[in-house]
């Protein structure tokens, strides 16, 4: 069996940087170095490991986006401009590896910004716009997956596109690559057959896999799709909460103790038996797994890592090539 094994995108700072720091110094050398390291440091594990998204999901692209000095129309940004700063860093390196691109979907990014009542024009000028920041991204890279990330999707109920809307937003994403759409919630995905462009539902069930009885392995398969199974836990409060509830200590001030935490709660053995009921589940329908969501609230980037190391060991404990 060979399933995919990559991560959402999200990795926690070294210690002493925060968010404001990288807001200020995107474009220096200091940067575009820290990304270049963490990116290695997930690309020694993660088969297909995503750009380490430092910036918030929502300005890293609307900042540019919204931006009138770089826009050919309302929220359409020009093409040339439409640049991650963190994959340009990878690219910088020469890097020939398999690489995993996100972005923020257009619902995320509407919702974000004009809330719940979608006008089909700007929706459609933000879909192009965001599918031009990843056609630059995978340029010249040797991409497995685009992930368009959608976690309001199914999860706020303001925000209610219709099956019209659906294939409007993703029609733009028409690449020769794996197109994942990541959702905090599988309410959508019955919508989602419809729309041609998606290939891949990924599905948070690691903290909850009971989700996974929404979904219908039959009706994914009769409509050419796949899935991504979260099989390791990223709720890291939750985490931590537990581990400190039953060793009666305070992970949070002593963040050596993080790693020790995943040890313990999230185990190579807890990984394996996921992944082992999720393929009874589904079978060859199963294409990708790894993390349920980013990991950038982890108190460290070693603890994170951890969290890598145990999918990666639990996929070779069961034979499976990553």
């Amino acid at each position: 069996m060979r399933v995919v094994f990559d991560d959402i995108g999200s990795f926690p700072l070294p210690s002493g940087l925060t968010r404001e720091w990288v807001s200020e110094n995107t474009e220096s050398k200091e940067y575009e170095e820290l990304v270049q390291r963490t990116f290695l440091l997930k690309a020694k594990v993660v088969q297909c490991p995503n750009y380490p998204q430092f910036q918030d999901m929502i300005e890293q692209f609307m900042s540019i986006i919204r931006n009138p000095e770089l826009q050919e129309d309302a929220y359409l940004v020009a093409r040339k401009y439409a640049v991650i700063r963190e994959v340009e860093a990878i690219k910088a390196m020469n890097y020939k590896g398999n690489v995993r691109i996100c972005v923020t979907g257009p619902f995320e990014l509407y919702y974000r910004e004009f809330g719940g009542v979608i006008y089909d024009d700007l929706l459609e000028n933000l879909a192009v716009s965001v599918s031009r920041f990843a056609a630059n991204a995978m340029n010249g890279l040797d991409v497995c997956s685009l992930s368009i990330d959608e976690p309001s999707l199914g999860v706020n109920p303001e925000l209610q596109p219709s099956v019209e809307q659906l294939r409007l937003a993703y029609e733009p994403f028409s690449f020769d690559v794996d197109i994942q759409i990541h959702m905090h919630s599988p309410l959508y995905y019955t919508q989602l057959l419809e729309v041609s462009e998606i290939d891949i539902f990924g599905i948070e069930a690691a903290r909850d896999e009971k989700v996974l009885d929404f979904v219908d392995c039959d009706e994914v398969s009769s409509a050419g799709k796949r899935l991504r199974i979260g099989v390791a836990r990223s709720d890291i409060d939750a985490i931590i909460a537990e581990f400190n509830a039953k060793h009666n200590v305070n992970v949070w001030q002593n963040p050596e103790l993080a790693v020790r935490a995943i040890e313990e709660i999230e185990s190579v053995e807890v990984i394996k038996r996921r992944i082992e009921r999720a393929y009874d589940k589904f079978g060859d329908v199963l294409s990708y797994v790894g993390p349920d969501c980013g990991l950038f609230s982890f108190p460290t980037q070693e603890s994170a890592l951890k969290l890598l190391e145990n999918v990666k060991s639990a996929l070779e404990g069961l034979g499976w090539t990553t």
